[in-house]
């Protein structure tokens, strides 16, 4: 069974959500590949939280991680372990200045894929399986 998802019900908002975010890191590690000045983007979120008097854990963390130069960075974001998965969730990378997520069809496309492979899971405005015919449209 896939994770987070029980019998009968549609997948865990919550593994979902995590999902979505190792997508978007992924697309960033991307970037990051074409254009390395995305990290000093990100410090300059950090800077700005700082500025702001929040003194979070992740902040220090976030900073640790920037210095260890984009190729190493690039891998660690898409690192599949619980602590990255709680510093995706807070990530100076989804509001750095060349890094985009607000287009709305892009965020679906995203949470689309990030719903993909749980049993149940329902596509708005897609059918499959027995009743979907050759076109995507459901056959009567």
């Amino acid at each position: 069974m896939v994770e987070g998802a029980a019998m009968g019900t549609g997948p865990n908002a919550e593994v979902v959500n995590d999902r979505a975010k190792l997508i978007m890191h992924r697309l960033i590690a991307r970037g990051l590949a074409r254009d390395p000045g995305l990290v000093e983007a990100a410090r300059d979120v950090l800077a700005r939280h700082r500025a702001d008097g929040r003194d979070y854990d992740f902040i220090g963390e976030w900073e640790r991680l920037l210095d260890r130069g984009p190729d190493r960075l690039r891998r660690i974001l898409v690192a599949r372990d619980e602590r990255m998965t709680f510093l995706r969730s807070c990530s100076p990378f989804t509001t750095a200045r060349g890094v985009n997520f607000r287009d709305p069809a892009l965020r679906l496309r995203i949470w689309r894929k990030a719903r993909m492979g749980f049993p149940g899971a329902r596509v708005p405005g897609k059918t499959s399986g027995a009743l979907a015919g050759r076109d995507g449209e459901k056959q009567r």
